[in-house]
């Protein structure tokens, strides 16, 4: 999850660079409240992540998130191709698109409907919990899977078989 928030706030600044020259042609055509724009961004911000997201994966394995907490993104069988990055990416922002839409009915009150979202949610990622191979839903679904990386010891840092010789 830390991974995930790391990414999820870079998102969060992609979006809001890409859609402000967006925002800013509809401001000059005075349409900014039309559904044109909300149509626009519901297309290109999804293409946004995904270019993020896509790119890092099938380049090295790691979004920046990923780097800092040591994780790399592998096919299960084979190359990462675009199209199993792609399905991995949408059901990804499908699981996060719950959470979110779990808040905000929880916001109006029909807490029903926010516990089935929260639950949506709950499970792709509790999935790890009971997969045998500690893999969430949409890694599963995709045919991917998320690795550790160990930490290799740096220059500065002595390895086990240094330490006894010092």
């Amino acid at each position: 999850m830390g991974a995930n928030s790391f990414d999820a706030f870079l998102l969060l600044a992609l979006w809001v660079a890409a859609a402000a020259p967006i925002a800013i042609v509809f401001a000059i055509a005075n349409e900014l409240q039309s559904s044109a724009l909300q149509i626009v961004l519901r297309i290109y911000l999804p293409l946004v992540g995904f270019a993020y997201f896509g790119r890092a994966w099938m380049r090295s394995g790691q979004t920046f998130g990923m780097r800092a907490w040591r994780l790399s993104l592998r096919a299960a069988h084979g190359h990462l191709s675009v199209a199993r990055a792609g399905v991995r990416y949408v059901l990804a922002l499908l699981w996060w698109a719950s959470l979110i839409e779990g808040f905000a009915l929880a916001f109006e009150g029909r807490y029903h409907m926010a516990a089935f979202a929260l639950a949506l949610f709950g499970a792709a990622y509790f999935w790890i919990f009971f997969d045998p191979e500690a893999q969430a839903l949409h890694d599963r679904l995709s045919g991917t899977r998320v690795l550790f990386i160990p930490k290799s010891p740096g220059a500065g840092e002595k390895t086990h078989a240094d330490q006894g010789q010092s």
